[in-house]
């Protein structure tokens, strides 16, 4: 399997004392990459990379064909001389890539400007000056100018937008019904020719609101975007019909504006399946057009990355012959598929649900429909080719997937392991795997894991099968007592859950022990987790390991560590992830040789109650003759396994990609293949 190269990388350097920083940030990954508390959205899937901190991470501008550096420049960044020398090293970086590459500076406040002689005030997106909505004029801004950047056109002048230094590559146009939709057609049209930026992306004379637009359409398709204003008249008239279908069958973006008043006698079908926005009256009207417009440019953009990423994944894994939508597939597609010689289809993430697949495949039961991850998977030198999406049924697998303390030295953040973890259960899920899990399934307060679960397992569940049939949820002692019948009621059709006793003779007080104060309660702690991974590791048939704490757990230790060493001692696959650092890059430096200090005791005793409980229980494990904490072992074991003992259907040079990439799109198809190679066996 081949590294993969994504169209666009995304990068969001800030300075730690910025306080807005990192929820400004996580807003940005969230609208370019996915929002991980909306797991059924589209989103657009470019990857967003942090970079923050005392020494941030170098920017590698290698691993993508265009690259955005979004500097979020407050006060504390101009006055630091560490961060103006970091900024001096990602322009001689930029400079070296000419216009495939750019900086987007972004003035927290009208301070911005002093930060280097290099940046020109010009080029700033001035935040400081926005009294409201500023995250919405902040991404409207980047969006512009990412697409701009992908379209290859130059860049904005903020300071003066008049001038156009080259022709724009598309036209926009408001398809509308002119008895109830001219009045917000012109007004938006005069608002983006006169008002607004986006004029330097869809030309003035290209926002049209003209009534000929089938017969602009079809002499101007391939540079057409279509934004609708959907009113209570628009379905009844044959030439907006005309023009839905036109841009649909030409595989064109399409954005709806809902402006109902009071409704349709019926809606045109083929309005469905389609990006839309409700015009609320109640907003003033230049927060509503600056809202469209920002929709517009995102899907825009999102039309744009998506055909560059499969035109770039197809060559690079030989896949030929293949149909690219820009909509996930619906009857109106297939019929321009069915009349093609290409019986493959590439839409947009996410995966469609079963029975969406079984009403298309239905229709075209010749044809293939696949999103961008299943690419690498389709055809590779002739080994494997998928004939439909239940190549994992029957596998059961574990995922650890937890906090890593150097992540952010790494130029991640919790949500990028956040968006890990939603991206491998959809993905196996809709493949036909069960999931386990140890632990608590809510995984933490801002990040309701357990309704996100439900959401992808309800969207992706089998024929005759629940959510819970698929999601398997271990709970040690004493965790399980602290759960109440209400919550366990509420997430009765979530997961199924299974409490694992603790050992003979350890039970005692539920809260204090759950406490954990004492060394005597933290041995029973160690003891219970112990046995319930022993139960989990015993019930599944492959381990997905990503990040994972080094310190401050309760048990004998690390959890993931531990979970790991229990499926190579039982010799099942486990795949290593090891981007976000945290207990996966350690075992994977110890399977490649190491001896990495994390697993020694002298590392470990840094916990002073850690080294009371180890010597505890290594007294109390020889008397009952049970396995010692032993760390020099432990690393001894790791080197032996090597990383040929991960027995995961993949080679040695595919395991150390999956070691190093930062691509969820190759993490999650390498580890796909890999479970197909198992379950093909089997």
């Amino acid at each position: 399997m081949a590294d993969i190269i994504n169209p666009l990388n995304i990068f969001i350097a800030w300075h730690s004392s910025f306080e807005n920083g990192r929820n400004l940030a996580n807003s940005i990954f969230s609208y370019y990459n996915h929002d991980i508390n909306n797991p059924l959205s589209r989103g657009i899937g470019i990857p967003v990379f942090f970079r923050t901190g005392q020494t941030p991470l170098n920017i590698d501008l290698t691993n993508a064909e265009y690259n955005a550096v979004i500097l979020l420049v407050d006060d504390n960044m101009v006055i630091d001389k560490q961060w103006e020398k970091y900024i001096e090293e990602i322009f001689m970086q930029v400079e070296k890539f000419n216009a495939k590459s750019i900086i987007l500076p972004i003035a927290i406040s009208d301070n911005a400007f002093k930060l280097s002689n290099r940046l020109p005030t010009k080029n700033f997106i001035r935040l400081y000056d926005v009294d409201s909505k500023k995250e919405d004029f902040l991404l409207s801004r980047t969006t512009h100018e990412l697409c701009r950047l992908l379209y290859n056109i130059d860049r904005i002048n903020h300071e003066t937008t008049d001038e156009q230094k080259s022709p724009p590559p598309l036209k926009l146009f408001i398809s509308h019904a002119k008895e109830d939709g001219v009045v917000v057609a012109k007004k938006l049209s005069d608002y983006m020719q006169s008002q607004s930026p986006v004029k330097t992306f869809f030309d003035a004379n290209d926002i049209a609101i003209g009534y000929d637009f089938p017969e602009e359409i079809e002499l101007n398709i391939q540079t057409s975007v279509l934004l609708v204003i959907h009113t209570d008249k628009y379905s009844t008239r044959e030439w907006c019909r005309r023009e839905i279908l036109l841009a649909k069958k030409n595989n064109r973006p399409i954005i709806v504006v809902n402006l109902y008043e009071e409704g349709e006698e019926r809606i045109f079908p083929y309005l469905g399946n389609l990006k839309t926005i409700r015009f609320n009256k109640d907003l003033e009207d230049k927060i509503m057009y600056e809202k469209i417009i920002l929709i517009t440019l995102k899907e825009t953009l999102r039309y744009k990355y998506h055909q560059m990423f499969v035109i770039y994944l197809t060559k690079k894994f030989y896949i030929n012959q293949v149909e690219i939508i820009s909509q996930p597939p619906e009857l109106l597609s297939l019929i321009k598929l069915n009349s093609s010689v290409n019986k493959l289809t590439i839409y947009p993430d996410p995966p469609l649900s079963e029975e969406e697949i079984d009403i298309i495949t239905g229709v075209a039961d010749d044809m293939q429909f696949y999103t961008p991850t299943y690419i690498p998977l389709l055809k590779e030198k002739g080994e494997y080719e998928i004939h439909e999406l239940s190549f994992l049924d029957g596998l059961n697998v574990g995922i650890s997937i937890s906090e890593s303390r150097n992540i952010k030295e790494l130029g991640f953040e919790h949500i990028h392991l956040q968006d890990a973890l939603v991206e491998f259960t959809r993905y196996l899920l809709a493949s036909g795997a069960s999931i386990s899990y140890g632990g608590d399934v809510k995984y933490d307060t801002e990040f309701n894991f357990a309704n996100i679960l439900f959401d992808l397992a309800t969207n992706y569940q089998q024929e005759h099968k629940r959510p819970s049939d698929q999601i398997t949820n271990y709970v040690s002692y004493p965790i399980y007592t602290q759960i109440s019948t209400n919550l366990l009621a509420k997430l009765s059709d979530v997961a199924r859950f299974i409490n694992v006793e603790p050992p003979e003779g350890l039970v005692g007080n539920h809260d204090k022990i759950y406490k954990g104060e004492t060394i005597e309660d933290l041995y029973v702690w160690s003891r219970s987790l112990t046995l319930m991974r022993q139960r989990m590791n015993n019930d599944i048939n492959a381990r997905i390991i990503l990040g994972g704490k080094l310190i401050g757990y309760k048990g004998t230790m690390p959890g993931v560590v531990e979970e790991a060493y229990l499926a190579f001692l039982h010799k099942k696959p486990v795949y290593l992830v090891g981007s976000m650092g945290g207990a996966s890059k350690v075992i994977i430096d110890a399977i490649s040789g190491g001896k990495p200090e994390e697993l020694t005791e002298d590392y470990q005793f840094m916990n002073v109650k850690y080294k009371e409980l180890y010597t505890q229980y290594n007294e109390l494990a020889e008397q009952n003759k049970l396995e010692l904490i032993n760390y020099e072992k432990l690393i001894s074991f790791f080197n032996d396994v090597g990383i040929e003992g991960l027995n995961n259907g993949l080679s040695i040079e595919e395991n150390k990609k999956l070691f190093k990439s930062t691509n969820t799109t190759e993490m999650i198809s390498l580890v796909l293949k890999g479970l197909m190679a198992i379950n093909h066996q089997n």
